[in-house]
């Protein structure tokens, strides 16, 4: 199975996972709105999915995946086992314990996390109490993280992507029950937190199934510190610092937002919501796809085919990425009032959320980059590399969140995460130690895309002004005409690529497989 295809099957599984949560989000801003009630329920869903992308996601695709990938493929499926109910078994001793302490001393932890926040306020009290219930979700995402990178390393795609959806699902079967029994907020918040909960069950179950399906069996092992672990902890230590930099980051980014208007929490949730469509679909899941085959040939020194397989990556992630750039810059406003503005989400939230969207949207491109080269980084067994750039990129986004925030609020709170993703993405490819050099007909590719971004954003812009502002049929039919808007934009983007490419002498024809 090649790196598209594994790509692809990841990328419409997430896709999939992508629209249900979009799903999500509008029934959220229908019926909670931007209030306090809404910012309380995404901080406390916020932090348990810190820690899993710190404990689970980062460090198990940069230390321990590799190293099961290796076992598994020389000593065969029994030694793979072993090593995984090993890792399991560490990974519930450790996550336990932890989950424990932190919902005992929750109100403490909020207090530095959202400094913002009234302690003596009726919106803190109910964030603690909504924390308290989401928090062992850590635990059973993160044996899901353990779980769908082991299936992923063996080629096994679906179940993983799929399983993530799951979240979404329960969430808004919780929001239903809420809306239909006519419950007060506060206590729809708290169905929603009980949904998270056991959403988290179903994922791990679900997970657990399809990998004994597959040959692996966890078994708990209370004396699981053995050697080979005792290896894969110590590679864990850049991985885990890396991890936990960037998602410092993102809540730096929610400490800042607690110091302004109630709503901006849930605005700022929404922005990022409409930006991980396209990096979702496409970076997470070409990165996912692309370790197993990098580090195959990494491993074998066979650049030119690292390069094959890393210009393929690219090329196809970009020519989403730079489109959807262009759609989320001209037509942010559009977009969320379509997306979002209906019950109690109302014109100024969608004004806030429109502007942290551009913000997001600037940063959309090096995001991808950061995802694919970071699969590079790791594959050659780099992992110390992208800790200290990801260590600078937090650095500066300090910095930038202090000079830009006072000055441009929404937006700048959201530039200031696409300039430290720039800073990163920039470091990866700068610093690269692998001798990568790509062809000529790969630059004039990305010529292509970037020329024909610029362009369908320009013609967008234009269209914004001239047609969906006067037309009173677009006014009453959103979706049609944002549906328009979308196909006008995909038929110019398209047009200049293959144009822009038959100019250069460059095979044009990009439904043709050879071209990628």
């Amino acid at each position: 199975m090649g790196i598209i295809r594994n790509a692809f099957t990841v990328g419409g599984f997430t896709l999939l996972s992508r629209i249900v949560g979009f799903v999500r989000e509008c029934f959220m801003a229908f019926c909670l709105g931007a209030s306090p009630c809404s910012d309380a329920l995404l901080v406390a869903v916020r932090v348990p999915n810190t820690f899993r992308r710190i404990f689970a996601e980062g460090a198990f695709n940069a230390s321990f995946l590799p190293r099961f990938s290796k076992v598994y493929h020389s000593d065969g499926i029994e030694r793979a086992d072993e090593i995984l109910s090993e890792v399991f078994s560490l990974l519930l001793l450790i996550l336990i314990p932890f989950s424990l302490v932190i919902i005992a001393i929750f109100p403490s932890f909020l207090r530095l996390l959202v400094s913002g926040f009234d302690t003596l306020s009726e919106k803190f009290a109910l964030t603690v109490s909504l924390g308290r219930i989401c928090f062992p979700y850590l635990i059973f995402i993160s044996v899901s993280s353990l779980l769908g990178g082991v299936l992923n390393t063996i080629n096994r795609f679906a179940a993983a992507s799929a399983a993530y959806s799951l979240l979404s699902v329960f969430t808004i079967c919780g929001l239903l029950i809420g809306y239909f029994l006519n419950f007060p907020n506060t206590i729809t918040v708290h169905c929603v937190a009980w949904s998270v909960f056991f959403s988290g069950m179903a994922q791990s179950s679900l997970l657990f199934l399809s990998a004994s399906r597959h040959g692996f069996h966890l078994k708990f092992k209370l004396h699981c510190l053995t050697k080979t672990v005792k290896d894969i902890m110590r590679n864990m230590g850049p991985g885990l610092i890396g991890a936990g930099v960037w998602q410092l980051n993102l809540l730096i980014d929610t400490t800042i937002s607690s110091f302004l208007p109630t709503g901006t929490i849930t605005c700022i949730n929404l922005a990022d919501r409409l930006n991980q469509f396209p990096l979702g679909t496409l970076g997470i899941a070409m990165s996912t796809a692309l370790l197993p085959q990098l580090a195959k040939s990494v491993g074998q020194h066979e650049y030119n085919q690292a390069v094959f397989q890393l210009e393929r990556g690219l090329l196809v992630s970009f020519f989403m990425t730079f489109f959807a750039t262009a759609l989320l810059l001209a037509l942010s406003e559009q977009m969320v009032s379509v997306a979002f503005q209906r019950g109690r989400f109302e014109d100024e939230q969608v004004m806030i959320t429109a502007s942290a969207v551009r913000g997001f949207a600037i940063g959309l491109p090096a995001y991808m980059l950061t995802k694919v080269f970071s699969a590079l980084y790791f594959a050659a067994g780099n992992t110390k590399s992208p800790v200290i750039f990801g260590i600078i990129s937090m650095i500066l986004n300090v910095v930038f969140l202090l000079l830009l925030v006072p000055i441009l609020k929404y937006f700048g709170l959201a530039l200031c995460t696409s300039l430290s993703a720039i800073s990163q993405a920039t470091l990866l490819v700068l610093r690269n130690k692998i001798p990568i050099h790509f062809t000529r007909g790969f630059w004039q590719k990305i010529a292509a895309q970037a020329t024909a971004a610029v362009i369908t954003y320009l013609f967008l812009q234009k269209m914004a002004e001239m047609v969906w502002k006067k037309s009173p049929w677009i006014q009453t039919h959103e979706w049609l005409g944002f549906a328009s808007f979308f196909v006008s934009a995909a038929g110019v983007f398209f047009f200049i690529c293959v144009a822009y490419l038959a100019v250069c002498g460059q095979q044009w024809k990009l439904w043709k497989k050879e071209v990628w």
